[in-house]
């Protein structure tokens, strides 16, 4: 079986019930001991959010892409996002209960560059345009929320 097949398979098993405190050790352990682990954990969930998920979904402007990003996270555990605002070229997103840094002690940066990434590709696939993401407050960074500048 491919990566992606399992992927895909993964996708069929939303809200199951799972301890996130393995993959959030799996997260910041590679965070922790390796140099490129922002980009490539930006780029992994970029390509599994257009590949995989942005296949399954429908919406193709802002506000209905925006919504089935936020149900996404919703269905799947990620965590409650939500969109404070937005526009055609920009968003911004609140993430609270985030899996990655949820409840975790200030490391002084950001830690959920696969959620970042997972949004960009979700939204380029939709919208069939360039999308980049940048986690502006995060629990890494000792605040209560993650948040989520997106430009189009």
């Amino acid at each position: 079986m491919s990566f992606d097949q399992e992927l895909k398979n993964l996708m069929k098993k939303k809200g199951r019930n799972v301890n996130a405190n393995f993959p959030r050790a799996l997260i910041l352990g590679l965070e922790w001991v390796s140099v490129g682990y922002s980009s490539a954990l930006y780029f992994a969930g970029k390509k599994f959010g257009k590949e995989i998920v942005a296949k399954e979904l429908k919406g193709k402007d802002m506000k209905s892409a925006l919504k089935e990003v936020t149900d996404f996270f919703k269905s799947f555990g990620i965590g409650k996002l939500t969109v404070k605002d937005f526009d055609d070229r920009k968003a911004t997103l609140s993430l609270k209960d985030g899996v990655t840094s949820s409840g975790m002690s200030s490391v002084g940066k950001p830690v959920c560059f696969f959620e970042s990434g997972l949004i960009a590709g979700i939204l380029e696939g939709r919208l069939n345009k360039n999308v980049t993401v940048t986690e502006t407050r995060c629990g890494g960074l000792g605040s209560s929320e993650d948040e989520f500048l997106v430009k189009v």
